[in-house]
Parts: structure tokens; C-alpha cells; sequence
């Protein structure tokens, strides 16, 4: 089994190496663990609810590599991509818009991140060549170039207000740098291990830091001062989201749970960790079984959680997972294939997300894929 599933690993760059700064021994842990949940008699698998006829809105077929993030424009008119085939790609939510679309190719190693400015004019791209990029997303012209870095850069994320952008690395620094003059404002080495995504508040006044060391911390955005660390996950913290109103921020991690804090005192809201053998057997409508958590994505409104996790199909599929963002109620999921990215459209009502499709492990999943490729799907939420 463990062989299998390290050619399926071979086969598709896994989330895993997305996140190379939690690579090395987790890798095998998780490969351990996903081969004694297969195959041990107790590991019920639960029938994923029917996804709706014509979920689906639109596929987008560009990219020749894994697609690693995915963005809407605040603006709803646009998505961008990002790609281990080293490009960033912008094309049109809406197909009949007609819309070229633009790629942009100046990384010299695979895209890891991205992120939208608030006015959805400029993009920032985050990659394994350890720079961060800035560009005009509509004309592909290029703005800046952010070094520094001594690792990937895993996660970027464009402050609400437009004037600052923050870059987190497996070199465990989180930096904040002026959008408009290039000039890096300060370096947080606060974390012990790798900084895989960053999220700012809904204020710009402060920013959470999600890492490898199994902690959230929360910074002061301005100076860089260190706040509150947020302790409780037992794994690598690999997503983390803030709520619209600023109250709450939500971490997902490889301990297979989702946490909702409060983000003033760091108390922990509730934990999500999925529905256990038994529930998931006796009502397979409740739940699925919990297992690492990789994306985690507050909507705009404020109220739903977005979740992609693994489960019980290894790499060779995800599940999205949605509840109510303070009750859990209204428990949602459907299975896909490979998802390393996914992103709320602006008015709550689709995702965007990445899926692997290869015919490799095929029969695992039922229902042969009609080609092989690496797509970005529009889909209703």
C-alpha cells in the first residue's frame, strides 16, 4: 500500500510539496497514516452527498503544471491562477465576457501563492525562487520584484487598505513591505518553522501568521510586534482565514481539525474535527471522517467555512467541507480530485478551486476522468 501511494505521490506534486517547508518526516507520517486509515476494517467510508446537476459552471484548461492558488478579483470579474509551470494566469469569472486571457511569466521556479490587490488592478505572486512579484493583472506589465526570502515564499496576502503586502517563507520569516515604494518595513522571525499562510484582519491593523511550529501568532501589522500566540493545534498549522467582522480567525492544520478563535484573546470558539467511524456509519449524511486540513477559507458574509481536506482517499482525491461559520450547523461535502487551492467568489454564491485530473488511479474513483490535466473550476458553493 505504502508503495502505492508513493506513486501516486511520483505521479501528482502532492499539497504536501506545496508546502515543502512541512515536508521530510511528516511526509512519511501522513503516508503511514493514510495507509493503516485504508486499510483498516473500522475506516468506514461515507457516501458524499450528491452535488447538484450543473455545479459546475466553468473549467479553465491554461495551465501545464499543478495549479497551487487561485484568486477572485474583489471585483468578481476575474481569477487568477498560479502554477508550478511557473506562470500566473488571469482569465474571466464569466466565459461569455470573452476575455483573453493574460499570463504572466516572470518566476523562474513554480508559482506557490497569490493574491489581489483591493482594487483588483495588481496581483502579488509568491514562488519556490524565493521572490514575491508584483504586476498590473490586466496588462501583465511588471511593477516590482520582492527579495530577500531565503526559502519559498508559501503564502502573500495584500492588506485590506491597498498599502501593504505581506509574504511569509519556509525560511520561517513573515516580511511586510510598502506596496507603492517596493521598500521592506520589517522582518518577524517569531516562528520556529515554516510560515505557510498569512491572513490580514479585516482593519489592516494586524496579521496572522499560520506555521510549521503547530501555532498561530497574531502581529501587529504596522511595527511587527508580536501579540498573541495561539496555541492548541498538534500539528503543522497550514491555513489560516479571518472573519469579515474581526472577531474570529479560523486555522486548519495536519492535526485533522479546524479551530475558530477569538481573535482578541486567542480562546478557542469551537474545534471542528469531523464525525467520527461510528457517526459517519450510522448517518453518512452528517460528516465525513476527519483528516489533514489544507485549505480553510472564511466566506465574505461572514457565514460559512469553507474546508478542503484529504480524507479518506489519500492524494488521489479531496473533500470540500462547509458549515456555518459560528454554530457548525448545515454540515456540507462532496469529494473532487486533487484540490491544492480553492477561493470564495466575492459574492459567497461559488468556489474556485484547483483539481489534478489523471487517469492514473482512475478506477479509485469510480468514474474515469475524460483526460488528463490541471484545471481551475468554477463550481456553486
Amino acid at each position: 500500500m505504502a508503495g502505492k501511494q508513493m506513486g501516486l505521490l511520483m505521479g501528482y506534486l502532492s499539497r504536501r510539496e506545496v508546502l515543502r517547508g512541512m515536508a521530510g518526516f511528516m511526509i512519511a507520517l501522513s503516508l503511514e497514516g493514510c495507509a493503516q486509515a485504508l486499510s483498516s476494517p473500522s475506516a468506514t467510508v461515507p457516501v458524499p452527498t450528491p452535488r447538484p446537476q450543473g455545479s459546475v459552471y466553468y473549467t479553465y484548461r491554461g495551465h501545464t503544471g499543478r495549479i497551487t492558488s487561485v484568486g477572485w478579483s474583489p471585483n468578481g470579474k476575474y481569477i487568477a491562477s498560479g502554477s508550478l509551470d511557473q506562470t500566473v494566469q488571469v482569465w474571466a469569472a464569466n466565459p461569455s465576457d470573452h476575455f483573453q486571457p493574460l499570463i504572466y511569466r516572470g518566476h523562474t521556479d513554480g508559482v506557490q501563492t497569490l493574491a489581489w490587490s483591493p482594487d483588483s488592478n495588481r496581483l502579488v505572486s509568491g514562488s519556490i525562487d524565493k521572490t514575491a512579484q508584483v504586476w498590473n493583472a490586466l496588462t501583465g506589465e511588471h511593477v516590482a520584484t520582492y527579495s530577500g526570502h531565503s526559502g519559498i515564499v508559501n503564502t502573500v496576502a495584500w492588506s485590506p487598505d491597498g498599502k501593504y503586502i505581506a509574504t511569509g517563507s519556509e525560511d520561517s520569516t513573515v516580511r511586510m513591505w510598502d506596496a507603492t515604494t517596493g521598500k521592506q518595513m520589517y522582518i518577524y522571525r517569531g516562528q520556529r518553522a515554516s510560515i505557510n499562510s498569512i491572513v490580514w484582519s479585516p482593519d489592516s491593523q494586524r496579521i496572522a501568521s499560520g506555521s510549521s511550529d503547530k501555532t498561530v501568532h497574531i502581529l501587529d501589522a504596522m511595527t511587527g510586534n508580536h501579540s498573541l500566540t495561539f496555541r492548541g493545534h498538534t500539528d503543522t498549522v497550514s491555513s489560516v482565514s479571518w472573519s469579515p467582522d474581526g472577531k474570529h480567525i479560523a486555522s486548519g492544520s495536519w492535526d485533522k481539525t479546524v479551530q475558530v478563535w477569538e481573535a482578541a484573546s486567542g480562546d478557542v470558539l469551537y474545534t471542528y474535527n469531523g464525525y467520527n467511524a461510528q457517526a459517519a456509519q450510522a448517518n453518512p449524511a452528517k460528516g465525513v471522517l476527519p483528516d489533514l486540513i489544507f485549505i480553510v477559507a472564511w466566506s465574505h458574509n461572514g457565514k460559512r467555512i469553507a474546508a478542503v481536506t484529504q480524507v479518506y482517499c489519500g492524494d488521489i482525491c479531496a473533500v470540500v467541507l462547509g458549515w456555518d461559520a459560528l454554530t457548525q450547523q448545515h454540515f456540507t461535502f462532496y469529494v473532487d480530485q486533487p484540490m491544492p487551492a480553492m477561493a470564495w467568489s466575492p459574492d459567497d454564491t461559488r468556489l474556485i478551486t484547483s483539481i489534478v485530473v489523471s487517469t492514473q488511479g482512475a478506477e479509485n474513483l469510480g468514474t474515469p476522468p475524460p483526460q488528463d490535466g490541471y484545471f481551475a473550476q468554477i463550481t456553486q458553493a
